[in-house]
């Protein structure tokens, strides 16, 4: 068995994994650091938790760029993790500014199922099955003397919220694109693609200084 299921409840269902260091990440995309990164200059960032950093690709005036920064626009106990769509117009608003709109790569994500009379929120990992590292819609604001981040989601065929996978081949076209054109984006990845479950980690979770590879 290559996969685990797990599910999350509650807030801990805005969770992901990513296993490339800031450096792989840099080398895959063929982007560089961005001259002042948000949330500080991390080297690896594998458990991506709401309220924490994550690695982000946005645009920059030198071209796409790799940023840190915060999961979750808006203080607060609650801020914004995951935005359902862009047809809201404060979203509308701010993904119509190519500026503010970012990649963010991955591993693995949660997607959240329905909520269920008297039960808590729930949530499955998944991961895609031909790519080991996946990137998902995002978009950005200035927060303080930082920046944050959230999700762009889109609804899957049993109209579950899931994330807005972006394929390789429409990178460009997110960070660059009218309003009308990556409206069109979002849509839920086939089903066929995904892997439910949460990926084996193929390395320890940590390894001691000077240790043997």
């Amino acid at each position: 068995m290559t996969m685990m299921d797990l599910t999350l409840r509650g807030a801990a269902s805005d969770r992901a994994t990513l296993d490339r260091t800031a450096e792989d990440l840099c080398r895959s995309f063929a982007i560089s650091w961005t001259a002042q990164a948000s949330w500080g200059t991390w080297s690896e960032l594998a458990d991506l938790r709401s309220g924490h950093p994550a690695f982000v690709i946005r645009h920059t005036p030198e071209g796409a760029g790799l940023d840190t920064q915060r999961w979750g626009i808006g203080e607060g106990r609650e801020p914004t993790t995951r935005i359902p769509g862009l047809s809201l117009p404060w979203w509308r608003r701010l993904a119509e500014r190519p500026a503010q709109r970012c990649l963010i790569p991955l591993t693995a994500c949660t997607m959240a199922s329905s909520a269920r009379p008297g039960r808590d929120r729930r949530a499955t990992w998944f991961a895609l099955a031909d790519a080991p590292v996946f990137t998902v819609a995002g978009l950005w604001r200035d927060s303080g003397d930082a920046r944050c981040f959230a999700l762009v989601e889109c609804e899957d065929g049993d109209l579950s919220p899931m994330p807005m996978i972006v394929a390789a081949a429409d990178r460009e076209r997110w960070l660059h694109g009218s309003i009308e054109d990556i409206a069109a984006l979002q849509r839920p990845c086939p089903p066929e693609m995904l892997r439910i479950g949460l990926p084996r980690p193929t390395a320890p979770a940590y390894r001691p200084l000077n240790a043997p590879f």
